[in-house]
């Protein structure tokens, strides 16, 4: 497969078929030369810092007096100031400790109740409420619950009222620069990611950062003394194994009842050995497994002619930007200098002497808990392959590799402002600087944006899966609030909410991109903030319907993004689509064109992670950009409109195929299949087709008639995620019900017959909502709701707040309005 691909895209792209006879001649003789010339050692020399460690061990953090408060438009951190920002560090989400400041008594007694609460529910309701934040918008706003003066006597009213609560409520925790912050973690692997980084590197976190932490590692771990893959998940040697390590890390003692339940865990199946490869990484950074206990990860890949059907330019961006600084790690075998602590965990992670592990047998092991997705047999033969000759390779030719991928990095770091596009690459990037110039100006400027990734909650400071969903979720809650048709007595949120819109907008390309391996960005929107800078389709299909939306509604104050910017973000979103080319046919990926065939999946080294290596199709991101097109069409009906056309009519048809035989669309970021109807259901609306009109639009909307629940709500578990089939949550969720309530609103507009039949079902749906809505017009946090890579669980801690109003907003335009006049105030 890998030779009969790559002669084909060679063959593409090159006039002379005898270049890959040239190359393998080459490749071949190289091979020879460098094994005459360079002996196979036995293994490859490790390297670390050549520098005293100038930190003292950690000793537990006591618990600190004063006042967190999250700040935004600050390029402060303990750590020293950000030097880098594209716009006054706009959507930048710090949490800062005052330690001079003291709560009031209320507001201290709330805060201890929540953490308490918390801690007593914490086996049974895994996820927070960011009742921190919450308490600050409070004390800011000193907003108190409103009683109505006068019940409501119909549903109208009803709705409308809640409405008012809603967005009343919502608009005290909107930022001064026009956002939503709100908890995106989930995950239970990235806090210790940024724990070992930091001790590898000598950074000390403050004390109170890390009593934070230490409440967070506690407050997660099971029954069985595990820790899972997400906070909802079964206990895994991942999540257990890396947050064991992380505690200690943070000066936990190994006498505590944590880390004895987790060490019990992790003993039960075999010690550390019996982990994911990512585990391993991260475990012979710190100095506690060894390298050549993994399977092998060289720089050289990076070599490779791009051609090659197996370059890694061509995986999904964020496997690459993970796998590029740990390939970097591994080439140079980096690993912490030995501690007394290091010889303590080399103790306590395996039941056997640490030196009487025979380490390359370990390269495999992987327990059940965590193993989601198997090693094909021909990726076991590749690993073992190069197992064998990487210690061939030439010094020579390892120290290119390393300056090369080292180039990249720094690129990465510059690109994003040192915010890196995730939370893992992130980590492992300044960990590469460090390791290339301990202290070097590329290390230090790391260090300031390690806290944009840290959100703090009832349960303790969490590392998020990005730094924050800013734009993402000020994109939906702009759409929310004008489908309410309320967009008078809530102009200042949107006024605020399309000043974010507009000054997140990437305004450039990245320098060298081709070289680097990346997409056109200038005019895209990122998932949270400028200084991040990664674009995406979907982010700027929402962010773009946002902006038109808010401009549509004539709003004074409101200052136009201008036609040519939304042309420019219409360019990218019509480059994104994958044609026959980007071995596609017709449907949209998330950062870039999908780069390779579907079979490059084999390679998935994870273990706990599906559909990792290339950039695929999906129905969510998909149906964004035929609605963003759409609405563009009608905008500016003249500019590119036979490409807009062949585009959202390619893109209809993609939806259509991906259709399940059910009825059903999988969605793969959000839990699960009534994410992916809303939004396969309103990508074909968008285009006029409704029940009535479109068997793909029935079909869905049959499947959740058969899924709505007696309260009238809906409700999925992440396992409908992870097992890829509808799984019921013990109770309706509102986030779910709001998601069907829009299929349905979608999918029946324009046809008479088919609203009226809807009525029944939406109205009972609109009266579960209304019976969750809280006193003070917020919504519950319930179970989890975001999801990538199937397996892994994420935090959307917005959508709560959002999507019953736009639910219920909708609903009152569609049926309530007509029912009686209503005002708006």
């Amino acid at each position: 497969f890998v030779i009969a691909a790559s002669v084909k895209t060679m063959i593409e792209q090159l006039d002379a078929g005898s270049a890959f006879v040239l190359f393998v001649g080459a490749y071949v003789l190289t091979f020879a030369l460098s094994r005459l010339l360079y002996p196979p050692p036995h293994t490859l020399p490790s390297s670390s810092c050549l520098r005293q460690r100038s930190i003292e061990e950690p000793v537990p953090p006591h618990e600190p007096a004063g006042v967190w408060s999250l700040l935004t438009r600050s390029g402060e951190s303990p750590l020293g100031a950000v030097r880098r920002t594209l716009n006054g560090h706009i959507g930048r989400q710090l949490w800062k400790f005052d330690a001079t400041a003291k709560p009031s008594a209320a507001e201290a007694d709330a805060l201890d109740a929540a953490r308490a609460e918390y801690d007593s529910k914490r086996h049974s309701r895994h996820h927070s409420s960011d009742k921190l934040y919450r308490l600050q918008c409070l004390r800011a706003h000193k907003r108190k619950t409103l009683l109505a003066t006068k019940k409501p006597s119909n549903e109208a009213e009803m709705v409308q009222l809640a409405l008012g609560e809603a967005l009343s409520f919502y608009s005290t925790l909107q930022m001064d620069d026009g956002h939503w912050p709100g908890d995106y973690g989930g995950p239970m692997f990235l806090l210790p990611g940024l724990v070992i980084a930091c001790y590898v590197t000598e950074v000390e976190l403050p004390n109170e950062h890390r009593f934070e932490m230490l409440r967070y590692l506690r407050n997660h771990q099971n029954r069985d003394g595990g820790v899972g893959l997400h906070i909802e998940g079964h206990s895994t040697m991942f999540g257990t194994t890396l947050n064991y390590v992380a505690a200690r890390l943070l000066g936990m003692r190994a006498d505590e009842p944590y880390a004895v339940a987790a060490r019990a865990f992790i003993h039960e199946r075999g010690g550390a050995v019996n982990n994911t490869s990512w585990a391993k990484f991260w475990l012979a950074l710190l100095n506690v497994y060894e390298w050549h206990g993994l399977n092998p990860l060289p720089p050289e890949m990076w070599l490779l002619p791009y051609w090659l059907i197996v370059h890694p330019g061509r995986f999904w961006c964020h496997c690459r930007m993970v796998y590029l600084p740990m390939s970097y790690l591994y080439g140079r075998r980096a690993k912490c200098e030995p501690t007394q602590l290091i010889e303590e965990l080399r103790a306590e992670l395996y039941p056997t002497e640490y030196r009487a592990i025979n380490w390359p047998e370990q390269r495999n092991f992987c327990g059940n808990e965590d193993l989601y997705v198997q090693h094909h047999w021909l990726q076991d033969a590749l690993w073992t392959f190069v197992y064998k000759v990487e210690p061939w390779i030439p010094p020579a030719l390892r120290r290119v590799a390393l300056r090369w991928t080292m180039e990249m990095i720094h690129h990465e770091d510059a690109s994003t402002r040192y915010v890196d596009i995730g939370p893992v690459n992130k980590a492992i990037n300044m960990v590469c600087c460090y390791f290339d110039e301990p202290d070097g100006e590329h290390f230090k400027e790391h260090l300031p944006r390690l806290f944009d990734y840290l959100w703090l909650a009832e349960d303790g400071m969490k590392m998020q899966g990005y730094n924050g969903s800013q734009l993402w979720d000020t994109a939906f809650a702009a759409q929310a609030i004008v489908a309410t048709g309320m967009v008078e007595r809530f102009a200042p949120m949107l006024r605020k909410a399309h000043d974010y819109i507009e000054q997140s907008q990437v305004r450039e390309d990245p320098v060298e991109r081709a070289r680097f391996y990346r997409h056109i960005s200038n005019g895209a929107w990122p998932f949270s903030s400028q200084d991040h800078g990664w674009p995406i389709s979907d982010c700027s299909s929402e962010g773009l319907k946002a902006a038109i939306e808010i401009e549509g509604t004539r709003l004074d104050g409101i200052r136009p993004i201008g036609i040519e910017r939304m042309r420019d973000c219409v360019n990218v979103i019509l480059s994104y689509q994958n044609t026959r080319k980007h071995w596609g046919t017709g449907g949209w990926a998330t950062y870039e064109n999908t780069r390779g065939p579907a079979a490059l999946e084999l390679l998935n080294p994870s273990e706990c992670f599906g559909d990792i290596v290339i950039d695929y199709s999906y129905p969510e991101l998909t149906c964004a950009c035929i609605t963003a097109l759409s609405s563009f069409r009608k905008l500016d009906p003249d500019h590119r409109r036979d490409e807009i056309d062949k585009a959202i009519s390619l893109g209809a048809q993609w939806i259509r195929d991906a259709q399940r035989a059910d009825g059903s669309w999988y969605g793969s970021w959000g839990v699960c299949f009534t994410y992916g109807i809303w939004f396969g259901v309103t990508g074909l609306a968008s285009i006029g087709e409704n029940e009535a009109s479109s068997d793909a639009i029935a079909r869905a909307l049959a499947f959740l008639r058969s899924k709505q629940q007696r309260d009238g709500g809906w409700g999925e578990s992440y396992l409908s995620s992870s097992m890829k089939e509808y799984h019921d949550a013990p109770t309706s969720q509102v986030v779910n019900t709001s998601w069907a309530m829009l299929a349905f609103l979608n999918g029946t507009k324009g046809d008479a017959e088919a609203e009226a039949r809807a009525r029944g079902t939406l109205q009972r749906a609109a009266q579960f909502l209304l019976a969750s809505q809280m006193d003070d017009g917020d919504f519950p946090q319930q179970l989890i709701s975001g999801v990538f890579n199937h397996n892994c669980m994420i935090t959307y801690a917005n959508y709560r707040n959002i999507f019953p109003v736009w639910a219920l907003g909708a609903y009152r335009q569609r049926y309530l309005l007509n029912q009686k006049q209503l005002s708006v105030h």
